[in-house]
């Protein structure tokens, strides 16, 4: 019994290699000789399928770059329209021989002739299924990639405890579905500006982030200008309801990022977004908000699901962080440090006073320089100025010094 079962199994193996092998190369050489006619006919209508593809994905090309000036289109799609012009070619080749063919041999064709001509069309005919096949393209281009938000003091900043743990708390964030909006706040000065733009150059699986300041009075009109700068949509509206409308169809297909920077006070939450045009995450698509504040009821009414303060320097990151921008070396002297330090102090550790203190100061060689600079900023005030934080005070007049 089982030898009878493997001689049947190899007699059924041989009898297809016997179809594949020798059959159907005779069918198809047969064809080759008296199918001509019908294969021309073949050959034609997978033209006429071939050009009705050129012309749709041309037709979608077009839309695409009128709807965004800066689209790129994909090297795939490209390639693809290479290859369906080289194979229209082909026919084009192929239909002059034959003609050449009916006129040579009208009442007498040349067997040989017509066999490798038709075997040219049968082969052409294939390579251009194939390409209509593939011709469904899941996206035609996208956006050109705009430089990354620039971390303006990369140079001169070091990063803190503080800074480093936020960081890496928006971005696991960022990762989680049921999150779409992240409060960052702390003092004018902290930081969270340049930590989210970090945030924006290094986050993935989001198209370009996008940053609009908004500062205390927000402009309904020039964030929506912002926002379709970034996603690179020309309005075709006037209004700003309409504008709205067009910026919540174009976001709610994708997954973004919108930072607004610098929210002095508390919008009507998902009104006000509705109002400019911003979906919040769906279903994984529409947008995803990080918002700067210096106040954290800012980010409790606006319901934020994570909510992330930033610190100032500790003494140590202070210190660390003036030496660099002050270019302080081992080489200074003991009496310039002590007034190096005592200015420090006087900074509150808030980085953007450190920094720019320090690299005003940077080039200070003698002791009388910088012992006037002390005391200058000392007997500074900022009594006068309304609606700053009493420990911000000095790191401002750290800044207005530095004039």
């Amino acid at each position: 019994m089982p030898e009878s079962f493997f001689i049947g199994a190899a007699t059924n193996a041989v009898g297809t290699l016997m179809v594949d092998y020798l059959v159907k190369p005779i069918e198809r050489r047969v064809r080759y000789l008296f199918g001509f006619h019908k294969i021309v006919q073949e050959l034609h209508e997978q033209q006429n399928n071939l050009n009705r593809e050129q012309t749709r994905i041309q037709e979608d090309i077009k839309e695409a770059k009128l709807n965004i000036q800066t689209q790129v289109i994909e090297k795939y799609v490209e390639d693809w329209l290479t290859d369906a012009t080289n194979a229209l070619n082909n026919v084009q080749n192929l239909e002059a021989r034959i003609e050449e063919n009916k006129r040579c041999f009208r009442w007498c064709p040349n067997w040989s002739w017509r066999y490798q001509l038709s075997k040219s069309m049968d082969e052409e005919i294939l390579a251009i299924i194939k390409l209509v096949n593939n011709s469904k393209f899941e996206r035609i281009g996208h956006c050109a990639e705009l430089p990354g938000l620039e971390f303006f003091t990369s140079k001169g900043l070091v990063a803190s405890k503080s800074s480093t743990t936020a960081f890496n708390k928006i971005m696991k964030a960022l990762k989680d579905a049921e999150i779409n909006k992240i409060g960052v706040w702390g003092m004018g000065g902290v930081g969270k500006t340049t930590l989210v733009k970090e945030v924006g150059n290094k986050v993935k699986g989001f198209g370009q982030p996008i940053m609009v300041v908004v500062s205390k009075i927000p402009d309904i009109g020039e964030i929506q200008n912002k926002i379709a700068d970034g996603i690179h949509l020309k309005f075709e509206k006037t209004t700003k309801d309409e504008r709205a409308k067009e910026l919540w169809c174009r976001l709610k297909e994708g997954k973004f990022i919108i930072i607004l920077d610098d929210l002095w006070n508390e919008w009507n939450d998902d009104e006000d977004f509705r109002k400019i045009g911003i979906p919040l995450v769906e279903n994984g698509k529409g947008c995803k908000i990080i918002l700067t504040t210096r106040r954290w009821t800012v980010c409790k009414s606006m319901e934020c699901q994570v909510t992330i303060q930033i610190d100032v320097l500790d003494d140590d990151e202070a210190w660390a962080l003036f030496k660099m921008n002050a270019n302080l070396d081992e080489n200074v002297s003991r009496n310039i440090i002590e007034e190096a330090e005592k200015i420090v102090k006087e900074c509150n550790g808030l980085p953007v006073a450190i920094v720019t203190l320090g690299r005003s100061l940077k080039g200070t060689k003698t002791q009388k320089g910088w012992e006037l600079a002390r005391k200058k900023l000392e007997g500074s005030r900022l009594i006068e100025i309304g609606n700053i934080e009493e420990e911000e005070k000095n790191a401002y007049m750290c800044i207005k010094m530095s004039y």
